[in-house]
């Protein structure tokens, strides 16, 4: 997919090109990893999956319980992220009822309140799930926040980058073709 291929080629002018930041662990065509985490705002989880819990292969793979015909995964730090939560959002009421299931996984070790609080106040309505541990921001490799994983029903990485633009417009370019029927 041209679009995707193009979204992925933002990343690698931006980073492991000219030395700045390396690329990360994954490649467009490559299986994703899986993860299984803990949502921050557990209602939104609950709507999705029905537990507190979120993992990818709940809607991507061979048996997902909440089938999706693609996934975004925003991994965010805590600081200066909001503009990009609150476009995913956006998205996320737009087309979820089409398919699309979006994420976002927040690498924060500090206490669960203050994290807690900064996300309700944004009023997501999509799993903001925290890895407290940097596990799978380390198997991901992320390197630089935020960067965006988009991943079809099969379970396959179909664009990854750093948004550099307007990420709304950028990813509902890359969602059109999954979720034209």
């Amino acid at each position: 997919m041209l679009t995707s291929l193009l979204f992925a080629v933002a990343l690698a002018a931006t980073g492991a090109k000219n030395g700045s930041v390396p690329a990360p662990n994954v490649t467009v065509g490559d299986a994703a990893l899986l993860f299984s985490l803990p949502a921050v705002n557990e209602e939104a989880a609950l709507r999705a999956v029905a537990r507190p819990h979120v993992a990818l292969s709940d809607f991507t793979g061979v048996l997902p319980g909440f089938p999706a015909r693609v996934v975004v995964v925003q991994f965010v730090n805590k600081a200066g992220s909001e503009a990009q939560l609150q476009a995913l959002n956006r998205l996320h009421r737009k087309y979820a009822n089409r398919g699309a299931r979006f994420l976002a996984i927040v690498a924060d070790d500090g206490e669960l309140a203050p994290l807690s609080e900064w996300v309700e106040s944004q009023r997501l309505e999509f799993p903001v799930l925290r890895d407290a541990h940097r596990i799978v921001v380390e198997r991901y490799g992320v390197r630089q926040f935020p960067l965006t994983v988009v991943v079809n029903a099969e379970g396959d990485i179909e664009a990854l980058g750093v948004p550099k633009d307007d990420l709304e417009a950028n990813l509902e370019t890359l969602l059109t073709p999954f979720l034209t029927d």
